[in-house]
């Protein structure tokens, strides 16, 4: 028994290193959602979609998404930090091409391993007219963190991939992500530009 202690003691502790370079998403507080609210100036956000997130590369901040009639595409995604609109995601191929019905989710984790937390989308359309007409169908977005300074939106062959059957859920698109080459999700290699002093 004593020397299974210093092992099991050894686990907690790598368990707790692993669970301390996790995202953390949570609902906001009644003070968190005011703060966003007054960022958005006006702007409803989804409440029930709203989030705190917490990572390693960005540092905390509260996830905003927007439906915003006057705006084209309406669905507009807020990352809010330190009180102001840190970033908003950039629309995806699906968001120009059909109207939104409901913005169903998002999920931050690091997909592609490059140590930057990416950004998974999903969201609900019902287009009104065309070969699609009245047909409900969800699409994903992949955003890819850049440094932790912004995020790339995927587009293409793996944007393509990743919705060439609409997915029913967000576990069907992170099942979805696991199965894509990850060489695929890298950053693209860095280009000198010159010295800097």
């Amino acid at each position: 028994m004593k020397a299974s202690v210093p092992f099991l003691l050894g686990m907690f502790l790598v368990a707790g290193v692993a669970q301390a370079g996790a995202v953390k998403q949570r609902k906001p507080s009644g003070r968190e959602l005011a703060e966003v609210k007054r960022v958005l100036a006006g702007k409803q956000p989804i409440a029930k979609k709203t989030l705190y997130v917490a990572t390693r590369s960005t540092g905390a901040f509260l996830f905003a998404p927007v439906m915003d009639f006057t705006s084209s595409p309406p669905l507009q995604l807020h990352l809010i930090q330190d009180g102001k609109i840190l970033l908003t995601l950039s629309p995806s191929p699906a968001d120009k091409l059909w109207p939104v019905l409901r913005f169903e989710g998002v999920t931050f984790k690091d997909v592609n391993d490059d140590g930057f937390e990416d950004v998974v989308t999903l969201t609900r359309y019902m287009p009104v007219t065309g070969p699609k007409a009245d047909q409900v169908f969800n699409q994903a977005a992949l955003y890819l963190g850049r440094e932790g300074k912004s995020f790339q939106l995927v587009s293409g062959e793996l944007h393509d991939t990743l919705n060439q059957t609409p997915p029913s859920s967000m576990g069907e698109v992170m099942k979805r992500l696991k199965q894509l080459d990850l060489q695929k999700l890298s950053a693209p290699a860095r280009v000198s530009s010159g010295h800097k002093p």
